[in-house]
């Protein structure tokens, strides 16, 4: 149903923050795929943008449904992320993709 409104979340950490800080950053924000036993034991740690439905749109942008916006818009900020967060009216593909990943 286009129309319906959703958010544009764009995020980044603060000038000046280390490469150690931005890897932990991404780590909690997008996930990472791990191993252990030399590669004989692999899984994927969840990351934030693992529990909300959204389309990626840039390296730090994602589309997510309205509902989602604030409560992830919180979740980056307690991570130490600089956060925008705009309303926009969601096209047909994006709410296919975000019905899709919704589950």
């Amino acid at each position: 149903m286009p129309g319906t409104d959703g958010y544009v979340v764009v995020f980044h950490l603060p000038p000046g923050s280390s490469r150690q800080r931005h890897r932990e950053f991404a780590r909690r924000v997008v996930g990472e795929a791990t191993s252990s036993w030399g590669g004989k034991y692999r899984y994927r740690r969840k990351g934030l943008l693992d529990e909300v439905p959204h389309v990626v749109l840039n390296t730090g942008a994602v589309l997510v449904w309205a509902d989602d916006g604030p409560w992830l818009s919180r979740a980056l900020r307690r991570e130490g992320g600089v956060v925008e967060l705009r309303r926009v009216e969601l096209t047909a593909p994006d709410h296919r993709t975000l019905d899709r990943r919704r589950g």
